[in-house]
């Protein structure tokens, strides 16, 4: 099987300004996790065009979050997500919603050969890291009686992907965590969704062979990976306004792959 060129499959590159909604966003405060990845930054970057405060953060921060600089957060550890959500609320006096785009790989091996730290670690950031973000953030969503939050999850939560079996539990329990968590706080105005991707211009990709991204392409009707630009439309508009009658849903952005 040969290697996949993934920018001769890609559509679409980069965010179109044009498409953008200007003052969408004026007034919100939204935070996001991974900001530093391909998904997240294109996020942050249609978000603050389109009028947000965002406090971008990753495990590894150059700023204090404030515009692009990004501030350090380890999504694993409870205590970091309430000294960020203080911090937050010491700046802005209020946050509106959260994105949370961080999330690893973790082994690609059979599970007979997976080493029980592999799967540990993918665990604990992908999906502690969201029940910890949760946790910390929908007390404080409720209370003002709204909120919006968009969580990546994978199109692997609902296939199961072969010699990824920690990553596709970890996905699959976002999709049931994001169902709870949405039924608990439905009646306050706040929104739990979550975003399906599958093959996605980042860096991701390059942490897979060849062989499985040629494998995973050929599943997926459109026969091209979906580019940032494409995930951050999607989910600015989960955290918007506009999606106020959308909740506990996880949203396919897998150019057909669900459907084949």
């Amino acid at each position: 099987m040969t290697a996949v060129d993934t920018t001769d499959s890609l559509h679409v590159t980069t965010a179109d300004p044009s498409t953008f909604y200007p003052g969408r966003f004026a007034g919100r405060v939204i935070l996001v996790t991974g900001a530093a990845g391909g998904l997240g930054s294109a996020a942050v970057d249609r978000l603050i065009h389109e009028g947000a405060s965002v406090v971008c953060t990753d495990v590894v921060g150059d700023g204090d979050g404030t515009g692009r600089d990004i501030a350090a957060l380890d999504v694993t550890d409870r205590a970091a997500w309430d000294e960020t959500l203080a911090r937050v609320l010491a700046t802005h006096g209020r946050l509106d919603g959260a994105l949370f785009a961080h999330g690893i790989q973790g082994p690609e091996t059979a599970i007979t050969a997976m080493p029980f730290e592999g799967w540990s670690k993918t665990m604990s950031v992908n999906l502690d890291g969201c029940f910890h973000g949760l946790a910390a953030l929908l007390p404080t969503l409720t209370e003002q009686g709204y909120g919006r939050v968009a969580i990546l999850s994978s199109i692997s939560a609902r296939e199961g992907n072969p010699f990824q079996a920690a990553y596709s539990a970890s996905k699959a329990a976002v999709v049931s965590l994001v169902k709870t968590a949405a039924k608990e706080v439905a009646t306050h105005n706040v929104t739990v969704n979550a975003i399906a991707p599958s093959m996605m211009h980042t860096r991701m990709l390059d942490d897979l062979s060849p062989e499985r991204n040629a494998a995973l392409l050929a599943r997926v009707p459109m026969g091209r990976v979906g580019s940032t630009a494409e995930f951050a439309a999607l989910a600015t508009w989960l955290l918007s306004t506009e999606a106020s009658y959308v909740t506990g849903q996880t949203l396919d952005l897998s150019g057909g792959r669900n459907t084949a």
